[in-house]
């Protein structure tokens, strides 16, 4: 509507903020935990993407340039190129074809983890992250996905987000599908987590 380029807040102040304004009120109509809100005055906030696939592949090179920081400060002596090489992420063999993509653009493995009736558990995300620590990887980032494509299957946010916390691993929560589902309260309870 106001028809202008908003690369950055410096290009467009007023794209930029309308952009913060109008995240804030999907974060709202989601009932979303207020530190997810860039009007909390915390690190919430979100952008807008302009398509699914692009949203997982933004959040992949998050999470990686993220874990590259935090394995380079543990281990000055290693170049970016042997941590990339160890970085390993998460998703649901159910996932999007998507997601399978981001990683590739993304120059990393992803290991697909094998689901329950359709659905990502903690204890088998667990059992991934903990077998490719033994082996020496780095496990960085996992999809958890609300309405996967080509099911609708929800995987277990309330288990695979603490799962996510406890090893350091970004958790992106794909609800491309069905997210939209979630602006009605009845369907809030597969927000569980």
């Amino acid at each position: 509507a106001i028809a202008c380029i908003g690369f950055t807040w410096i290009a467009s102040p007023a794209c930029t903020e309308l952009e913060v304004v109008m995240m804030d009120w999907l974060g709202k109509m989601l009932d979303l935990p207020a530190e997810f809100l860039a009007c909390s005055g915390g690190k919430g906030g979100g952008v807008i993407q302009g398509t699914a696939s692009e949203s997982t592949l933004v959040a992949l090179l998050g999470a990686k340039a993220k874990k590259v920081q935090e394995v380079k400060a543990q281990h000055p002596d290693w170049d970016e190129h042997t941590i990339v090489g160890k970085l390993v992420g998460y998703c649901s063999d159910q996932a999007h074809s998507s997601v399978e993509r981001a990683g590739l653009l993304g120059g990393v493995r992803l290991r697909s983890v094998p689901s329950d009736n359709h659905r990502m558990r903690g204890d088998a995300l667990e059992k991934a992250i903990k077998q490719d620590l033994a082996d020496g990887l780095i496990p960085f980032y996992a999809v958890v996905t609300l309405g996967t494509t080509n099911s609708c299957a929800f995987d277990y946010l309330d288990e695979c987000g603490p799962v996510g916390n406890k090893h350091n691993v970004w958790i992106h929560v794909d609800a491309a599908y069905a997210g939209s589902a979630f602006i009605c309260p009845e369907y809030r309870h597969l927000m569980k987590g």
